[in-house]
C-alpha cells in the first residue's frame, strides 16, 4: 500500500555503483499538484479506488487540512524537505469505497468533513432491456436485489448486487 512518501515526498534507497544510499523522491500526489500548479487553466483529476482501505490520515499527513476547498492555496511546510508546498485549487480528489466494506466506520470525523460523499446503490436500468439467453438483466437484478432486502436483514442494503458486475467497457454484457 501507498504511505506518505509514496504519495508526498519520502526516501528511496538508490544505488550508485556498489554505494548505495538514499535520495529525497517526490511523490505521485506532490508530482501532479506540482504539475497542477504549472497549468491553473486545466483540471487535475486523481482517482483513488478502495480509498478507504489506505490509512488516510498516514498517507496524507498534515495535508489533510489543506485538502479543503476554502484551504485549498495556502503553504504548509513539508516535514521531511523542509520546503513549502500547497494543493492548488484545480486539484480534484475522488476516493471510490465500498459499502460492504466494514473498514468504512474507520473514516473518522475529521476526514468525513473533507470529501463529499455521493452513494451510488444498483441501477437496473442501466441494463436497459438487455437479455442473457433470454433473461431480461435489469428485471432480474431487481428481483435478486429484492430478495437480499427481504432476507438478510440488517445489512441487506449494502450487500446487493451491483449492476456495473453485468457491464463491460460501460455497456451491458452480451
Amino acid at each position: 500500500g501507498y504511505g506518505y512518501e509514496d504519495f508526498i515526498e519520502g526516501y528511496r534507497p538508490e544505488s550508485n555503483g556498489d554505494k548505495i544510499g538514499f535520495r529525497l523522491t517526490d511523490g505521485l500526489f506532490k508530482k501532479l499538484c506540482i504539475d497542477a500548479s504549472n497549468a491553473p487553466d486545466r483540471k487535475f483529476f486523481l482517482i483513488i479506488d478502495e480509498f478507504n482501505r489506505g490509512d488516510v490520515p498516514r498517507i496524507f499527513g498534515d495535508l489533510l487540512t489543506v485538502l479543503e476547498r476554502d484551504k485549498r492555496g495556502q503553504t504548509v511546510i513539508l516535514p521531511v524537505s523542509g520546503k513549502t508546498f500547497r494543493v492548488p485549487s484545480n486539484i480534484y480528489l475522488i476516493g471510490t469505497m465500498n459499502t460492504a466494506d466494514r473498514s468504512i466506520s474507520l473514516l473518522d470525523a475529521a476526514l468525513r468533513r473533507r470529501f463529499g460523499f455521493v452513494e451510488l446503490m444498483p441501477d437496473s436500468k442501466v441494463l436497459k432491456d438487455q437479455l442473457v439467453e433470454g433473461v431480461p438483466l435489469g428485471a432480474w437484478l431487481e428481483t435478486v436485489n429484492g430478495r437480499i432486502c427481504q432476507h438478510i436483514g440488517k445489512d441487506a442494503r449494502n450487500l446487493q448486487i451491483g449492476h456495473s458486475y453485468f457491464l463491460h467497457e460501460g455497456k451491458p454484457l452480451k
